[in-house]
């Protein structure tokens, strides 16, 4: 990680036979690097090579039979993807009130989504949202609300409710959609949300429609149009 983006960590660091660990101790956590040594090249034996690197992150707040309890552990190729990996679970693991976020740059708001892609959401941050969310049965529901980030999860906030989201279950991530915005132009029925296809209503017979994510909505998504909500909608609205 560019050293511009975020703070240096202050490392302790000790040499060991055979192992380098570097330690990161602070108030609230213990942070640790151990890096696996072997031993050099028959040409140069003097040579110091790293074959892994193992890291975790323990807390020191709520421990466990009075050690530091585990939060997170992983193992890494190099060094810097090791730090990384500290950078990104310290910031999204404490409050950004303890300021560790200055070690985590944008590592605290970059999420995995399910699709594999990896997203730096702090442009979507207050601003309303959509995301489309995987279901259990492969199938799609889109919710949307005004973006923010709470550790681990996302949260869509409507008027009326919150929505905690995981984003490894989320399929993308957008803005609220001009097309959208077009549609919501276009529809007369007071009904539409002005998100994709989504209607706040109960589906009801003759509706080609599913009940959405949201209760007391039906979402046609993937689904052919509607005569009771899509009649006279623009075919590229559709889809």
């Amino acid at each position: 990680m560019s050293q511009g983006l975020a703070e240096s960590i202050p490392w302790h660091f000790t040499d060991e036979p055979g192992v380098l660990l570097w330690t990161w101790t602070a108030p609230h956590f213990v942070a640790r690097i151990r890096g696996q040594e072997i031993s050099g090249h028959d040409d140069d034996p003097d040579r110091r090579l790293v074959r892994s690197f193992h890291w975790d992150l323990a807390d020191l707040v709520h421990r466990h039979q009075g050690l530091p309890r585990m939060l997170v552990e992983g193992a890494a190729a190099s060094f810097d993807e090791a730090e990384d990996h500290i950078r990104e679970h310290v910031g999204k693991a404490y409050e950004p009130s303890l300021g560790y976020r200055r070690y985590s740059g944008a590592l605290a708001y970059t999420f995995t989504l399910s699709t594999g892609e990896r997203v730096d959401v702090r442009p979507f941050i207050g601003t309303p949202c959509v995301v489309t969310v995987l279901l259990p049965d492969r199938t799609h529901q889109t919710v949307a609300g005004d973006f923010s980030v709470h550790h681990y999860q996302w949260r869509l906030t409507t008027p009326s409710h919150e929505i905690d989201i995981i984003p490894e279950h989320a399929v993308s991530l957008t803005n609220r959609s001009a097309a959208a915005d077009r549609a919501a132009e276009v529809t007369r029925l007071s009904t539409y949300s002005g998100i994709g296809r989504i209607y706040r209503e109960d589906p009801r017979p003759g509706c080609t429609g599913r009940p959405g994510f949201e209760v007391g909505t039906v979402d046609h998504a993937g689904s052919p149009r509607c005569p009771l909500h899509e009649e006279g909608l623009p075919e590229h609205l559709l889809h």
